[in-house]
């Protein structure tokens, strides 16, 4: 975290374009702080808008009189943009930065929300409960996730049942991992108020290949599509439908993940893509940098091609998550590779963080897919302007959240393995305090 953050506040976090806003900065009780009627110079640097002078010559600055360690000032932030304010803090020119966003109307009414849609149990592969996933995920500063289990939606309503009026902020969404008989896509259901995979078992199992026939037979792929093999193609159709009508998200999820070979070859990603059979593309899932590097060239090839309707996610693709400190690898799996879970996620901008809200922003576009590889610096991906705010949100606004949302994963844990009314009565006290954080920082959620 930023050294200004453990020093100074500064709120709201986001400003509305073309509006007064009522800018408030507070010390945090350090030896930089402000002192009572003394006047400080503050310089508005917008990032988009470069001046070529000395220093900070060209840009606007206001003088302010601090009271009590606050400053306080109004001003009208104009440009949807990060605005880095330049406060000189004595005669000898130090200064500190600190930083807003200013946003159009449709951004400034939303919430950053950190997610991972796409994560195991050991209701399937996966090492751990339901609930000790979920917890371990609070704890890592996550606003959501979806357990989403190999051929299984259990895990997911395990998770939800067992923390049942429990008072906890983060939001468990239900889901699974598809695996359609005779194709080896898989696809992720997200928020699917029923499992899709149950649609595939025993006789209705032959209910699915007629009715994927039926699609095949109605298709008319262009053989410039390229290597398209037509049931797959029918196939990821019919559960993308099914999960439509459950009223979840369809996830393409890694296509590049290699398994002797790519998991899906190029021409197939590409007119899935096309086509647009899937709600979003997973641009990030939980693999080396070579299998999201493919899948983030294919996406961006797409683009320069106009198909620019490509929402897009960061997943894990977690199987545990608790990574082995020694070996490197996790307990479930010894083969899997070197880099873990809470290194890959989805920065979604919602209305509130509620499962349809959360699917109909990234349906919408309101999306950015994250990677952090070990000892780096976090990446982030999609639309651009997407991506400029999440770049803000990573620096100025997150490591605060994460603070937040620790203790609450921490008694989540306690509880997963107590039950206790004691850590109940604790995570009662901790709740909303995440609502709060969001009421202070942004937009119309105050």
């Amino acid at each position: 975290m930023r050294r200004e953050l453990h020093y100074f506040d500064i709120w709201p976090k986001t400003v509305l374009n073309g509006a007064v806003s009522h800018i408030t900065i507070r010390a945090l009780g350090t030896h930089a702080g402000f002192s009572a009627g003394r006047s400080y110079r503050i310089t508005l640097i917008p990032m988009f808008e470069t001046f070529y002078g000395t220093d900070t010559d060209g840009y606007p600055e206001i003088t302010v009189t601090a009271s009590d360690d606050i400053l306080e000032f109004d001003h009208c932030f104009t440009g949807e943009q990060e605005y880095s304010l330049r406060i000189t803090m004595d005669d000898e020119g130090r200064f500190i930065l600190l930083r807003i966003y200013c946003l159009d109307a449709d951004l400034y009414g939303r919430i950053p929300l950190k997610g991972d849609l796409h994560v195991h149990s050991c209701f399937s592969d996966g090492a751990e409960k339901p609930e000790m996933v979920a917890a371990n995920y609070r704890k890592a500063g996550y606003d959501f996730l979806v357990i989403s289990d190999h051929w299984n939606y259990d895990g997911s309503v395990a998770a939800q049942k067992f923390y049942e009026g429990v008072p906890i902020d983060i939001n468990i969404v239900r889901g699974e991992e598809v695996h359609a008989p005779g194709n080896h896509i898989h696809i992720v259901n997200f928020g699917g108020e029923y499992s899709v995979s149950k649609l595939l078992e025993g006789e209705a199992k032959e209910s699915y290949e007629k009715e994927v026939r039926k699609i095949e037979a109605g298709l008319d792929i262009p053989a410039e599509a390229g290597k398209i093999n037509s049931f797959q193609y029918a196939s990821c159709v019919w559960v993308s439908e099914q999960i439509r009508k459950a009223r979840g998200l369809s996830i393409f999820a890694h296509p590049f993940w290699i398994v002797d070979a790519y998991n899906v070859n190029p021409d197939m990603t590409r007119y899935l893509l096309k086509t647009g059979v899937f709600d979003a593309l997973e641009l990030i899932g939980g693999l080396t940098p070579r299998e999201n590097m493919m899948c983030q060239a294919l996406y961006h090839s797409e683009r320069a091609l106009g198909n620019t309707d490509i929402p897009v996610v960061g997943s894990s693709d977690s199987h545990g998550t608790v990574r082995d400190a020694f070996s490197g690898s996790w307990f479930s799996n010894p083969v899997d590779n070197e880099y873990g879970y809470f290194d890959f996620y989805s920065i979604v901008f919602a209305v509130s963080n509620e499962k349809d809200e959360i699917t109909e922003a990234v349906r919408q576009g309101y999306s950015t897919a994250v990677d952090s590889y070990p000892g780096e610096t976090p990446r982030v991906y999609g639309d651009f302007r997407m991506v400029s705010y999440a770049l803000f949100l990573i620096s100025e606004y997150f490591p605060l959240h994460q603070e937040e949302c620790f203790e609450e994963g921490r008694r989540m844990r306690q509880f997963a393995v107590t039950r206790s009314d004691e850590v109940r009565d604790r995570l009662q006290a901790l709740h909303g305090r995440t609502g709060m954080l969001w009421k202070k920082y942004f937009g119309s959620a105050r």
